[in-house]
């Protein structure tokens, strides 16, 4: 079983799916490894034991899966969960994505200007790009490669994913995987680098060239809003289950471990997102 990591709070904390942004006073696990991340298929059961994390959290990881395997994923948070144990996970909300298109439908039905036609592009693309894409960025990488996307219009949307300006402060400890200038950048050894070569490896011999977005796990499998999310928590196990904020959260020490804070300022790492949280029953 992989090492549990305690923050100096005293709190085990599990990130899971975390890419590039954690901590390394949490346990992270991810597909590709790294010195402080586990390198963990999330289709298989969780390889820790149970009721041993005070608090699970994840980010734009459910929706990659389809519906039932990603109950099961849920269903491994709860497990891994001690009693009175927070899991947090923060999708795209569908249902912000659909009230966005609809009110951009709307304006660009009656002005059809450049900028709402712009805008009206973007919002068809975020609600069905990445479910049907047949490609790697698929039409939503078109769109920013012709430059359909405005600057304001991108941070608005994709927040810290969005490569605009450079020369932003950065208002993260240095400890957060993606601060500028973290240590972690420079946290590399000889056994991570394999490991890492490996499982980008074994991705591609499963994947092809790795080009065909469904095999790779780019595309979205399934989508959610707060009453569908809500009620996939409660069927494994949840209570008290109620959407938050970017910077509310019951799990342990938030203001210190926000992972949904962008790198810029205080204001959401994803816009696009919603938050919800449940108990394991004590």
């Amino acid at each position: 079983m992989p090492e549990i990591q305690t923050t100096p709070e005293g709190n085990a904390c599990l990130n899971v799916g975390c890419g590039g942004v954690y901590f390394p006073e949490w346990t992270n696990c991810d597909l590709l490894p790294g010195r402080q991340v586990v390198g963990h298929d999330l289709r298989e059961p969780l390889p820790w034991g149970s009721a041993v994390f005070d608090a699970v959290y994840s980010s734009h990881v459910l929706e990659h899966l389809p519906l039932k395997a990603g109950r099961v994923l849920l269903a491994e948070q709860f497990r891994v969960l001690k009693l009175g144990g927070v899991c947090r996970v923060v999708v795209p909300d569908l249902e912000g994505i659909c009230r966005l298109y609809l009110q951009h439908l709307e304006i660009a039905y009656e002005v059809r200007d450049e900028d709402s036609m712009r805008r009206y592009r973007l919002a068809v693309a975020e609600l069905l790009d990445q479910m049907v894409r047949e490609e790697t960025g698929g039409e939503l990488r078109q769109l920013l490669h012709r430059g359909d996307v405005g600057g304001a219009q991108g941070r608005e949307r994709f927040g810290d994913a969005y490569r605009g300006p450079k020369g932003e402060p950065v208002t993260l400890e240095s400890s957060r995987a993606d601060a500028k200038d973290s240590p972690m950048e420079l946290e590399v050894d000889f056994g991570a680098k394999m490991a890492r070569r490996w499982a980008k490896w074994k991705l591609k011999l499963t994947t092809g060239d790795g080009q065909d977005p469904r095999r790779s796990g780019e595309v979205h499998r399934w989508m959610y809003d707060r009453l569908s999310l809500t009620q996939q928590l409660e069927e494994v196990g949840f209570e008290d289950c109620a959407v938050k904020s970017f910077d509310e959260s019951a799990i342990p020490d938030w203001g210190k471990y926000n992972l949904d804070v962008s790198r810029h300022g205080n204001f959401p790492r994803k816009p696009d997102s919603l938050y919800v949280e449940g108990c394991k029953p004590a």
